[in-house]
């Protein structure tokens, strides 16, 4: 089984590699690539075991997961809000990171630090395992739920659980909920002016959002298997 999951991951860093030589992605292609070739063999062996992803035994899917969660580092050479969203010393919060990404993803190719919040347990410890196996020592995992913070100082039985605070430079999030849960989630976390970064499919309504404003959407094609697919990048400044 661990051969199999081996030599799967040598077949999705290929197609991540020749997808980035594609569109002259700049970046450490070998370190990233080594990164991302070991996360890819963790998910083929653990994936179906602790339902990570819906199909962790192919390749083409896994590889189609990897390049959506590079999309913001992509876009970022031509969009204001994204350029330096992930440069050294900016603090990242992934909502809901599940199977790493696109958390693992973007922490493998940025010099910036990442915060992985997931709140169920076994997804937070293999997130922790793949971390350390693809040796990122810029993410943190925390095994818990987000919580919007509060402006009310008093406290009940459900503010025990830590609160998101505004202290993050970025938060992301990738199949985590409903855009205005992502709003609510993103506005308690960032600093002023901190950037928010929501992937999403084509026909969903982003733009309403509290507190958040310069609102831009950016729409791209990626490959998925055979086809190509439409996505959308919703991405807002906090005020």
């Amino acid at each position: 089984m661990l051969t199999c999951a081996k030599a799967l991951a040598a077949e999705v860093r290929s197609l991540v590699a020749d997808y980035l030589d594609g569109i002259r992605f700049a970046a450490d292609s070998i370190l990233f690539l080594d990164r991302i070739e070991r996360f890819a063999a963790m998910i083929a062996f653990w994936g179906a075991r602790m339902n990570l992803t819906a199909e962790p035994d192919d390749p083409r899917e896994l590889a189609f997961h990897i390049i959506d969660s590079l999309i913001p580092v992509i876009l970022g050479g031509n969009e204001e809000l994204l350029r330096h969203a992930f440069r050294a010393g900016n603090r990242v919060l992934d909502l809901g990171s599940g199977a790493g990404f696109p958390g693992l993803v973007l922490a493998s190719v940025s010099a910036a630090n990442f915060s992985l919040i997931e709140s169920r347990r076994k997804r937070s410890s293999f997130l922790a395992v793949a971390a350390a196996e693809m040796d990122l020592k810029n993410v943190v995992v925390e095994a818990r739920r987000m919580k919007p913070a509060r402006a009310s100082s008093s406290r009940s039985a459900e503010d025990a659980e830590p609160k998101l605070c505004s202290y993050f430079d970025v938060v992301i999030a990738r199949g985590y909920a409903l855009p205005p849960a992502f709003h609510s989630a993103a506005a308690s976390a960032l600093r002023q002016g901190g950037i928010a970064i929501l992937y999403a499919n084509p026909g969903q309504n982003l733009a309403q959002a509290n507190r958040l404003h310069e609102f831009r959407l950016l729409p791209y094609t990626i490959p998925r298997g055979s086809r190509v697919v439409q996505r959308i990048l919703g991405v807002w400044r906090l005020r």
